[in-house]
């Protein structure tokens, strides 16, 4: 699973990559040479045209983008082309860079795209936004189809699980989810086993083998219809394990983000985790309501614990379903601590693969009236702490747990290839702005704190266990929250 699943929202609307049609020609013998002020000049102007023609392509694409938004965007070409406009502070850059190529015994060996990715890797985490990045396209490509809840390969949801077999202590996948109609669902593997190793060129090779967790995981991605052969160990139920072989054709598959079940102890309260809030969490998150709804459930605990955050439109969507129309989500607050766009629970209609997200009128606010409860703790962040934030300030739903995790910031993705016109490909991530939710206060670096009374942690013997097989009967926080519901009694 990507683990980049922070508070975030991208440009939707991409140009493709153009190449130049003309050559440029050879310049004869005594030609006059522009200076080089004045070629920085006409790149910058270059640039910033090619941005504004850009912006307005997706201004005209983008059916639903509101005039805040529109204006931001505005805002933003005008700051870059002054920067631009600047110049240069990179010379010492070149310099480094003529010297390795003239010198390097080793230059003939350069990977330069590789090297130049390095570099604009390194210059975002020197920032000091620990959330900055840069992606390749493929690399980007893969964190919107994790975000998209979509991918290619058998259809697990995994967490790391070191374990001890045969006197020796192996890195683990360890099943939590086998999502439905994915290519794993009918293959024998079964939730609770232990994934360690993976065959790689017809050699199996365990986890810690292949260099790590992400290196392995990767070995389960792959083209459509290809095959993955892996090895992973079961309990037996008397402390042992047995060894079973698995060979899963990869195919396409939708990632579940929202599971629920019924109180083991009170089948009138209906539990609804949700993992992330991807593009296709507020569908899943209806049909999770409405099916314990037809199954008796009257009282909903949203668990909400190790939800690491997701993406804009969809905790939108998700929230309009509870809020009233016009209810404040958030407001997003630039450096300067001006209100730069407001987000309020709302009809929506977009397009693409945002269409997901879309809310009709007749479904603004029908989960409003729900009992309900919600559940955090410390690794609860971003949209995960809107989502309880908003609940606790507009309809006063107790919050049960920990102190949420306290990531009050946004971060936006920009596409250099869409704003150069193709001269220039990858993607740069980067905190844009903080955020406030209804009760004005930012929460950053501080979380989100229980109600009064209602602040519990999990005991030792429940911390022995793998959260996702958690007894319900061990897990205090939960039991905690059930008993909200009996107190209304």
């Amino acid at each position: 699973m990507d683990s980049n699943n922070d508070y975030r929202y991208v440009f939707r609307h991409e140009q493709k990559d153009q190449p130049p049609q003309n050559p440029e020609p050879k310049k004869p013998s005594g030609e006059w040479r522009c200076p080089v002020s004045l070629l920085l000049g006409l790149l910058c102007c270059a640039v910033v045209a090619t941005m504004l023609f850009t912006y307005a392509m997706t201004a005209a694409w983008t059916r639903k983008e509101t005039s805040e938004q529109l204006l931001l965007q505005q805002q933003q070409i005008a700051a870059l082309q002054a920067a631009l406009e600047e110049g240069s502070e990179f010379d010492k850059l070149n310099y480094l860079a003529a010297l390795f190529e003239q010198f390097s015994y080793y230059s003939n060996k350069f990977d330069k795209d590789e090297m130049l990715n390095e570099v604009l890797r390194a210059y975002s985490i020197a920032t000091g936004d620990a959330y900055a990045d840069y992606y390749t396209p493929e690399e980007y490509e893969q964190l919107k189809s994790d975000n998209e809840g979509t991918g290619v390969g058998i259809g697990i949801s995994v967490v790391q699980t070191p374990l001890t077999f045969n006197g020796y202590q192996y890195q683990t996948f360890h099943v939590i989810a086998i999502f439905k109609n994915a290519p794993a669902e009918g293959s024998g593997i079964r939730v609770g086993d232990y994934v360690y190793a993976v065959k790689v060129d017809g050699t199996y090779m365990t986890v810690a083998g292949m260099g790590g967790y992400t290196n392995a995981l990767n070995a389960f991605r792959g083209e459509e219809g290809t095959t993955v052969e892996f090895l992973a160990l079961r309990s037996d139920g008397n402390g042992g394990y047995t060894e079973h072989s698995f060979s899963v054709t990869r195919g396409a598959f939708v990632k579940e983000s929202v599971s629920y079940k019924k109180a083991e102890n009170d089948p009138t309260v209906g539990i609804i985790h949700i993992s992330e809030f991807d593009l296709n969490t507020p569908t899943q998150l209806k049909e999770a309501v409405r099916a314990l709804q037809a199954d008796g459930a009257e009282h909903f605990v949203f668990d909400v614990r190790n939800n690491p955050g997701g993406d804009l439109q969809s905790i939108k969507a998700v929230l309009t379903y509870f809020l009233e129309k016009g209810d404040l989500i958030l407001s997003a607050i630039d450096n300067k601590g001006n209100v730069a766009a407001s987000y309020v629970a709302e009809k929506m209609n977009l397009v693409g693969e945002y269409a997901k997200c879309n809310v009709s009128e007749e479904e603004i606010g029908m989960f409003a009236d729900l009992d309900m409860v919600v559940l955090c703790n410390e690794n609860t962040a971003s949209a995960a702490e809107v989502f309880t934030a908003s609940l606790r300030d507009h309809k006063n739903v107790t919050i049960v747990g920990k102190t949420t995790y306290g990531k009050g910031i946004m971060q936006q993705f920009f596409n250099l290839s869409a704003m150069t016109y193709g001269a220039y490909d990858g993607y740069v991530k980067m905190t844009t702005y903080a955020y406030v939710t209804e009760c004005g206060e930012t929460y950053h670096d501080v979380g989100i704190a229980p109600g009064e009374g209602y602040e519990v942690a999990l005991s030792d013997e429940a911390q022995q266990y793998n959260f996702y097989f958690l007894p319900q009967a061990l897990d205090d926080q939960l039991q905690k929250a059930l008993t909200v519901f009996q107190n209304q009694n």
